[in-house]
């Protein structure tokens, strides 16, 4: 009979073992699993920010033109003109790739974010050239 509960109350010992195990696995689990959407929220919240921005910088830009515009000879605003289409060709870049990291998910997050920082990277580039040859 004492055999019989020894092995009753170690069959029950493991079990209550086992079951802590694999709560303490399952809340580790689940905090990487957070960690992630923290991780992955953070990163699209900043991507988007930075891209905002940039749409503002091209809004500053296209108002700079176009007050330019005003005064210039027909040669000059032909060229200003060419340069506000490019500009607002850009916006309009910027906000097709805000639009994609805002709606993006986890599971295509890598390339959405991989588009839009070279998107990002190129639309700066080229507002800065373009920034500069109208302080010529």
């Amino acid at each position: 009979m004492k055999t019989i509960l020894r092995i009753a109350v170690s069959v029950v010992l493991t079990y209550a073992l086992l079951s802590l195990t694999n709560c303490s696995s399952d809340t580790s689990r689940n905090n990487n699993v957070s960690e992630v959407n923290d991780d992955f929220a953070d990163e699209r919240d900043e991507i988007a920010e930075d891209l905002r921005e940039l749409r503002e910088d091209i809004s500053e830009e296209l108002q700079k033109v176009g007050r330019k515009m005003e005064n210039a000879s027909d040669e000059t605003r032909q060229e200003l003109s060419e340069r506000n289409e490019r500009l607002l060709e850009r916006r309009e870049r910027v906000d097709t790739e805000l639009e994609r990291v805002e709606t993006s998910t986890e599971d295509n997050w890598n390339e959405v974010k991989q588009n839009a920082r070279n998107a990002f990277q190129d639309v700066k580039r080229e507002l800065n050239e373009l920034g500069d040859r109208l302080s010529d």
